[in-house]
């Protein structure tokens, strides 16, 4: 994808021979091929249709949702990692407003889902995940490969290390490295660790056996703008990246948080260089400070953030919320105590990063959300999910409410009102327009 391509509105819908699938796409397990070819050349007005004729004749959830996040794999384009391939990382979101969703409601984020794919399918038609070039490394060194590839930005290599390691490994094993090295670039405002944590959920819900084409996607994003490119107010250089991995830390506190370590780390995230609240962080983890305070500070700086943005840094805002969302799930998941003392001080610096680059952007309001002694309980964060099923009309609003909904139990009680507060500031109503395809999913159930 050329640069000059990545701010410019969706194009117009594809052509029935536009959309045509070629032999260059890599093939799908046999029981998904037909069923992701039918939404790749399916044209978007008619989607709709098809999807409710594939549900009517009792096509399982799971095969709709497993085809309709494989034919994003292999017609987006995961350079950059983001824009078009939002359609993948909307897959989780979708599926998880399916489980809060009332009964008529739970088809529906499934059809906002496959309206996302279409959208970005017009966007990304050049692109086609082919088949893989170069010698392939023995399974018993694709993850030296692998780490090889992401050390030195190596597209090729990473790509079919990551092809071998699905076929000969499990998630597990090949994801302690995804968690690594997805958390190392916060340049294109955390869609890398976004990208990894969200495949790795939906690979929870599909199958591990329609992997290879998702870690071969990730693997090319992981190594996208490479070491010179200078994004969002950064370089990889200017990031916390190369100190943190210095930073050999002790055994992790599994205590309490505590409130003068939450407000000193979230204090340093507000007012200091990125590197600076990585220290601060630091020195107060060496002192014995829990795991439990820094995401704690990390949570509350994301969702005070989004409460301060305005204008065009609005959109960053939101995605600190999205991205501490994915570290958090990036943390509870990896094994080696290095990578997640590695991600509990790659999400300061990225929380210190982000309020930078909207500071840069747009200005940021004062707001303290500290202040706020009472916020939305778990069931009034339901509630409004309700509305943002129906009336959702790009995917941050899909995005942003279920990372609310999902870390609102990780954050301590004595923050938590504060956090959910944060929901406010982009949502919908109950006066708000129902979007046109999810108006067209509830006419065909």
């Amino acid at each position: 994808m050329n640069w000059t391509r990545r701010g410019v509105l969706l194009t117009p819908l594809l052509t029935k021979a536009e959309a045509q699938v070629t032999p260059e796409l890599v093939a799908l397990a046999p029981e998904l091929e037909p069923l992701a070819r039918l939404f790749e050349s399916t044209d978007r007005d008619r989607c709709p249709d098809t999807l409710a004729a594939e549900l009517t004749k009792g096509t399982p959830y799971r095969q709709l949702m497993a085809a309709l996040f494989l034919a994003g794999t292999r017609n987006v384009n995961p350079r950059p990692p983001g824009f078009a391939l939002h359609c993948l990382f909307v897959m989780h979101a979708s599926h998880q407003l399916s489980l809060e969703a009332p009964a008529g409601l739970r088809h529906v984020p499934l059809f906002f889902a496959l309206d996302t794919f279409k959208a970005s399918q017009a966007r990304d038609k050049e692109y086609s995940m082919g088949g893989l070039t170069g010698m392939m490394p023995a399974p018993a060194n694709a993850m030296a490969e692998l780490e090889r590839g992401f050390a030195n930005w190596e597209f090729d290599r990473a790509e079919r290390a990551a092809a071998v390691l699905a076929r000969h490994a499990g998630a597990n094993e090949v994801f302690e490295l995804f968690w690594k090295y997805g958390v190392r670039d916060y340049r294109n405002i955390g869609h890398k660790a976004i990208f990894v944590a969200n495949a790795y959920r939906t690979l929870q819900v599909i199958g591990w056996q329609y992997a290879e084409p998702v870690l071969r996607s990730i693997a090319l994003a992981l190594n996208d703008f490479g070491r010179e490119t200078k994004m969002n107010g950064f370089a990889m250089e200017d990031q916390t990246w190369n100190s943190n991995l210095r930073r050999a830390l002790g055994p992790m506190d599994p205590g309490p948080s505590n409130e003068d370590d939450v407000i000193a780390i979230l204090n340093a995230i507000r007012k200091g260089t990125p590197a600076e609240a990585c220290a601060e962080t630091e020195g107060r983890l060496r002192k014995g400070a829990a795991a439990a305070s820094v995401w704690d500070a990390v949570h509350l700086a994301s969702a005070e953030l989004t409460a301060r943005t305005q204008g065009g840094g609005v959109i960053t805002g939101i995605h600190s919320v999205s991205a501490a969302n994915a570290m958090h799930f990036a943390y509870q998941t990896a094994a080696g105590r290095a990578t997640r003392w590695l991600i509990v001080l790659q999400a300061v610096g990225w929380m210190a990063q982000f309020r930078v680059a909207a500071e840069e952007r747009a200005g940021i309001k004062a707001i303290d959300l500290l202040r706020i002694a009472k916020g939305p309980s778990r069931a009034e964060l339901g509630e409004s999910l309700r509305h943002v099923i129906t009336k959702a009309d790009e995917v941050h609003y899909y995005k942003f409410p279920v990372a609310i909904v999902e870390d609102y139990h990780l954050v301590s009680e004595r923050w938590r009102g504060a956090f959910a507060s944060s929901m406010q500031y982009y949502t919908k109503s109950a006066t708000d327009p129902m979007a046109a395809p999810m108006r067209r999913a509830l006419s065909l159930a």
